[in-house]
């Protein structure tokens, strides 16, 4: 039995692999074929799907507490301002195997034109194993980038260090994929397969990422934002009706827990939809089915006052 899912594993895992590898063959091969091959490609584009995206966060320190994340909401708040949807996030320890295993689970999940994120284990240390991992789920093989090289010779000896074997760890990444630099850094942003391998460290993780965000691009969102003094109790019966009736538009009800609410308002009701049509006609029903109840948008009075 324990052959068998084995054998099963390796065959889901190998078949991941050829698909990921497939991905860019694919999308040049199409634009070299005839139009009538292309007819379903053409017609599923008239009504585009949103990209999907996944996080790994990697590293002992944050799974004991040592170090908080803050890459997860700046990257999941830079994705949705593009209309990228992040659809999991995973932590996990400084650990090959674990890496590998949350990396192609990754991968699945986004699906082609997906985007896989990888933050940590890039450094110079034993429990540095990222580039490791992912060239192992990837199934390509690790060699120095002397492109790299050549950067990191120039940083380190501006600071008058040595450029020795443990720090090219750092420049030995998954070999075929495309490095990317970004100015000031000399720290490479490896892209193989649709999985971007990246630092832990909050500078450099997101100065890195928003020099090359327009690579991370979907189908923009519309909001709306309603303001009242009623509690979510007595909110929640009608708003589920609108839920259902606008399966489209995302519905969420924020209460307000700043110390001081008396003079602001209970509850934020969030809409936001890709089909601005969808949006305006769910925002019309909360304001039909609540009735008159929500105020002045409170947080644009505070804007008003800041600026």
């Amino acid at each position: 039995m324990h052959s068998l899912v084995n054998g099963a594993t390796m065959h889901a895992t190998g078949l991941i692999r050829r698909l990921v590898g497939r991905r860019w063959l694919l999308a040049a091969n199409c634009a070299q074929l005839p139009r009538c091959r292309c007819m379903a490609s053409s017609a599923a584009s008239a009504a585009p799907e949103a990209p999907r995206a996944a996080l790994v966060v990697i590293g002992d320190e944050i799974l004991a507490g040592s170090v908080v994340d803050t890459n997860t909401p700046w990257l999941a708040k830079l994705l949705h301002s593009r209309g990228v949807d992040l659809i999991r996030v995973s932590y996990i320890p400084d650990s090959r195997s674990d890496i590998r295993e949350a990396v192609l689970d990754a991968v699945g999940r986004v699906g082609p034109g997906g985007f896989v994120f990888t933050s940590g284990g890039i450094g110079p240390t034993h429990d540095d194993v990222t580039y490791e991992a992912v060239a192992e789920a990837l199934g390509v093989s690790l060699q120095l980038h002397e492109p790299t090289v050549e950067r990191m010779r120039v940083s380190y000896t501006a600071r008058g260090l040595e450029l020795n074997e443990a720090r090219l760890r750092m420049a030995t990444l998954p070999t075929p994929s495309e490095v990317l630099f970004t100015p000031g850094l000399w720290v490479p942003l490896v892209a193989v397969g649709g999985v971007y391998v990246l630092p832990g460290i909050p500078r450099l993780f997101q100065a890195m990422i928003a020099a090359h965000q327009d690579r991370f691009t979907g189908v923009a969102f519309h909001s709306a934002a309603l303001f009242t003094q009623l509690g979510e109790s007595d909110l929640a019966q009608p708003l589920t009706a609108v839920a259902a009736k606008h399966p489209r538009v995302a519905i969420g009800s924020y209460p307000n827990t700043a110390a001081d609410i008396s003079a602001s308002y209970k509850v934020k009701l969030a809409l936001s939809s890709r089909d601005p049509a969808a949006l305006q006609a769910a925002v019309a029903d909360v304001r039909s089915g609540l009735g008159d109840i929500f105020i002045a948008d409170p947080e644009e009075g505070l804007k008003q006052q800041q600026s």
